[in-house]
């Protein structure tokens, strides 16, 4: 029984972190604030082959 009290406690917790990320969009936001550090390294590597 008290497995299961875990159990559920668990979920609920799991539960009440994700909806207000799926809520609010949040990760789509994050990837935000990452793209333009993560392109401007990208756009910066030396390149072997042109297209």
């Amino acid at each position: 029984m008290k497995a299961i009290k875990i159990l559920i406690t668990i979920m609920l917790a799991f539960l009440a972190v994700t909806v207000p990320i799926y809520w609010f969009n949040l990760d789509t936001k994050l990837v935000k604030l990452i793209e333009k550090p993560m392109m401007k390294r990208y756009d910066s590597m030396p390149r072997d082959n042109r297209l």
